[in-house]
């Protein structure tokens, strides 16, 4: 399945209902009181109400279309690809968008913001959202997945660069970093550099944003 396809297949699947550890088939009487009793009050009392329909949880989606189910924490792990969401514009189409707890897929960009599709809890369903504000904290490739892009591949990457932790000394004081040897280069992750001084980080657009604590 590609990329394209994921998201093709999960926008047919628009506003289908959701309940939690259902996997897109019709519920049940027996599913219902199944899972109301395995995950409580995850799944609500009105989902009662959609015994007879479709229904699907966020990670059910994903493995609904590619017939690999895995909870939002094993696909997080399976990634052959994590970037941080800020960078999102970077991503191919059908990526999905993670947080701890729920997954997306990634629709592109509509009116120049990204937005995706996910089933996105019992009060919406499946439905298309933007991505700003939605709480997502990483974009993953999966290697089941054939995605258009022109992105290097996570095996280019591992050859091109070599991430690996790192001692510096700030003020004094010994700290772990995560550095990239590449080309010779050797670059610091900036967010690990800037706690050592007493900074947050932020961002306006794609301009760091370092403020004193």
């Amino acid at each position: 399945m590609t990329g394209k396809e994921l998201a093709a297949f999960a926008e047919s699947k628009l506003g289908t209902a959701y309940v939690y550890g259902m996997k897109g088939k019709v519920m049940t009487k027996a599913d219902y009181e199944r899972l109301k009793t395995a995950y409580g009050d995850l799944v609500w009392d009105s989902d009662r109400n959609k015994i007879g329909k479709v229904c699907v949880d966020c990670s059910g989606l994903i493995g609904w279309a590619t017939g690999k189910q895995y909870g939002t924490a094993q696909l997080y792990e399976k990634a052959i690809r994590r970037e941080r969401i800020q960078t999102i514009a970077q991503a191919p189409i059908g990526a999905l968008v993670w947080k701890t707890g729920h997954v997306g897929i990634y629709l592109g960009l509509v009116n120049g913001e990204p937005w995706y599709i996910a089933a996105d809890g019992s009060a919406y369903g499946v439905r298309k959202a933007k991505i700003k504000g939605s709480g997502f904290t990483h974009w993953l490739l999966m290697g089941y997945i054939a995605y258009e892009t022109n992105l290097i591949s996570a095996q280019q990457k591992e050859e091109e660069e070599m991430v690996e932790s790192s001692k510096m000394v700030v003020d004094g004081k010994e700290i772990t970093v995560e550095r990239i040897l590449k080309d010779g280069k050797n670059y610091i992750r900036i967010t690990d550099l800037a706690e050592a001084m007493g900074y947050s980080v932020s961002s306006s657009g794609s301009t760091a944003v370092l403020t004193k604590k």
